[in-house]
């Protein structure tokens, strides 16, 4: 007697409850549709995780929120790119180096804002005429970005036009200045060029400033029976950027560099700047990239 209770007793609780059950699988299902339609073109969890790291490599935490944005969206832009083309995508950090460089206090915090930069810009890429494109961008420029087709007139990057960053000037890693002995100068040159041969001892003879693009970044520097380009002769100095000028004071060899990176693309101080006057993200990508589109 008791099992045919307790047989009626669930049938009596399917017959009430099938109703919402029925409701909530369809309505379910409609709330499935909506997101992945709402999803469409947008980010990945995998893609928004990687974007975070990859934006934590990449600019400082501590800059304007429409920078940081601005810097999604380029990072989105150039892993968009190197997966298209098959390419080593764009650095990122690991989550356990974020945590220790923004410490156990500030992570949420910082996490969060970084994961908000990318979330708010999801699915957005840059292309130019309707084509995907890479994006490099610099910390901070000497005064003016670079034109890309001064280095290299087949660049194929015609929207890197140079613009005025004057902000750029109040950077504290905008100047460095640093003295070495001729024997140093010297020394360094002939670890990268064993063939160098020094016959005069004045700067000028060893090392002089041949050209330079309108940004007044170095393009070619003469050596002694040779000719190197600006970055090459960067590297070998470890200098920050290849806007430099060389000069002999008081018998030491004195290098002086402006900015900090190659030059070209959106100098992120300047970013950050334009976002504290209270420029978008979207006014500061147009700004330093010319003729782009965001697509998202």
């Amino acid at each position: 007697m008791m099992e045919k209770v307790k047989t009626w007793l669930s049938l009596l609780v399917i017959i009430i409850c099938l109703p919402y059950l029925v409701t909530f699988v369809v309505q379910g299902d409609f709330l499935n549709d909506g997101q992945q339609q709402e999803s469409a073109g947008k980010d990945s969890q995998e893609d928004t995780g990687k974007l975070v790291l990859i934006l934590a490599k990449e600019m400082p935490v501590t800059f304007e929120k429409e920078a940081l944005k601005a810097q999604a969206v380029i990072a989105r832009t150039n892993l968009a790119y190197a997966k298209a083309h098959d390419q080593t995508e764009p650095e990122s950090i690991s989550w356990e180096d974020m945590r220790d460089q923004l410490g156990a206090k500030d992570f949420q915090r910082c996490y969060d804002l970084l994961k908000s930069c990318v979330e708010e810009t999801s699915g957005e890429i840059i292309t130019r005429k309707k084509k995907l494109i890479q994006l490099p961008y610099h910390y901070v420029s000497a005064g003016k970005t670079r034109n890309a087709s001064e280095l290299d007139e087949k660049s194929g990057m015609p929207y890197l036009k140079s613009v005025e960053s004057a902000n750029d000037l109040q950077c504290e890693r905008f100047l460095k200045i640093e003295f070495l002995s001729k024997k140093q100068f010297q020394n360094k040159l002939k670890e990268a060029y064993p063939d160098l041969d020094f016959e005069q001892d004045t700067i000028e003879k060893m090392a002089s400033v041949e050209k330079r693009d309108r940004a007044s970044y170095v393009l070619t520097v003469q050596l002694p029976g040779k000719k190197v380009t600006g970055e090459e002769f960067r590297k070998i100095f470890s200098l920050h950027s290849a806007c430099f000028s060389i000069k002999e004071v008081d018998g030491q060899v004195r290098i002086v560099t402006k900015g900090y990176g190659q030059g070209f693309g959106m100098s992120q101080f300047g970013a950050d700047k334009m976002a504290e006057d209270g420029s978008s993200y979207e006014e500061i990508l147009s700004y330093y990239y010319d003729g782009i589109a965001i697509d998202g």
